[in-house]
């Protein structure tokens, strides 16, 4: 069967769109077969051209799916391909449960870092190492939840293991130098990358690398490549990952449209400042969970840089109960006179306080104006004023839960 492929995809069905297609993985193929590129892969699983047959559904997550594909369907029939894939079912799961042992020390490796940052942490040195996660370079740190989508990402029970699967792939999409998956203690799961560039061939550093992947898709040891096996990757500049991410999450979020996979993700300029980043990248993770609770998001910490991104990712409960402390009657904006102040507040603190083109926003007099701020400014007992009360007033505002629209 010349030209046999098996390919990992993430479609949302057997007839997903090239749009949610853009990125794919040779898992393995035999010799001399054609590489296939990641925009023609959708249209091989729709069946356009050869035979393709999916592998092993039912063993792994949305988000780890193989398929089988065949360049010319008359090269063998549909029995022996049906025969071949239940063969790499097996190979599937075989690094399944091999992924498995690996999450297990990955799990030691979570456990550790979710201690406080500075502690004396003795073992997470060794649990690095023995990872190669150790040493100076670039760390990224990414967390991820499942939420049944409309579920307004209240409802993740039942649904951790995809977000785990869905890190694996994310992984093995960006192929860095060394990375490990697995669960912080609270369940949450997570991965670490270390993305390092590659020694120059024949020194004693790069054949201590480990194997690398050939062009069959297995490594130098003759094992398949697959989500639980790691291999290095030739040349990868040390922030390689970072630009990437973004686009294969948006392809493993195509892949289970029913879930909505929030994430969040950070980076450490080395193995000492890891536990600092995890905290920064599980803030980045509740602020995906607020700002697209129904629909799958990804956070970079780093782009939490105003004060209106920054409150996303205090929990919700928190915010309430502050913007209500702070509005005092004003919270409850049932009433159409408080609904009234509110907005003048809005407005005001939006014209940097000035009365003027407070009232041109409102078409409004000053003098209506400056009676709408003293009321507010009684029912809250703030003063506008004052910088910090403004700061105060803003925030609340900011953390109030949003209110469905209007039919």
């Amino acid at each position: 069967m010349k030209g046999l492929s098996l390919i990992d995809l993430a479609p949302s069905g057997p007839m997903a769109s090239a749009a949610s297609m853009k990125w794919s993985r040779t898992v393995a193929a035999t010799e001399g077969a054609d590489p296939v590129p990641a925009h023609e892969a959708a249209a091989l699983v729709e069946g356009a051209t050869g035979a393709t047959v999916p592998v092993g559904w039912e063993t792994v997550s949305p988000y780890e799916r193989w398929y089988l594909h065949l360049p010319e369907a008359d090269d063998a029939p549909p029995r022996m391909l049906r025969e071949v894939a239940e063969v790499l079912a097996r190979c599937q799961e075989s690094l399944a449960r091999r992924g498995a042992a690996e999450q297990q020390a990955a799990d030691e490796l979570g456990a550790l870092l979710a201690l406080p940052a500075g502690a004396e942490l003795p073992s997470l040195q060794a649990v690095l190492r023995g990872r190669g996660l150790e040493g100076e370079g670039l760390h990224r740190v990414i967390v991820a939840e499942a939420a049944a989508a409309g579920s307004g990402g209240a409802d993740r029970t039942g649904v951790a293991v995809p977000a785990e699967g869905a890190l694996a792939e994310a992984v093995a999409h960006l192929d860095p130098a060394h990375a490990a998956v697995g669960r912080l203690p609270d369940g949450t799961a997570f991965a670490v990358l270390r993305d390092t560039p590659d020694p120059a061939p024949g020194t004693a550093a790069a054949r201590g690398r480990g194997a690398r992947s050939g062009k069959d898709g297995k490594d130098s040891t003759g094992d398949m490549a697959g989500p639980g096996r790691r291999t290095a990757t030739a040349g990868r500049p040390a922030a390689g990952v970072a630009p990437d991410l973004p686009a294969v999450w948006a392809l493993l979020s195509a892949a289970e449209p029913s879930v909505a996979l929030h994430g969040g993700t950070g980076r450490a300029d080395s193995a000492e400042g890891l536990n600092g980043a995890l905290a920064q990248t599980r803030y980045a993770l509740a602020s995906a969970r607020t700002t697209s609770p129904d629909a799958s998001a990804l956070i970079d910490a780093a782009s939490l840089t105003g004060l209106g991104t920054l409150l996303t990712g205090i929990p919700a409960e928190v915010r309430t109960a502050f913007s209500r402390t702070v509005l005092g009657p004003l919270f409850e904006a049932g009433n159409p006179s408080f609904a009234a102040l509110l907005e003048t507040l809005e407005i005001f603190l939006a014209c940097d306080g000035s009365w003027s083109r407070t009232a041109e926003a409102l078409h409004l007099h000053v003098n209506t104006v400056h009676y709408r701020v003293q009321r507010v400014e009684h029912f809250t007992g703030r003063d506008l004023s004052s910088l910090y009360d403004r700061l105060d007033l803003r925030a609340a505002l900011l953390c109030r839960p949003r209110r469905p629209a209007r039919p």
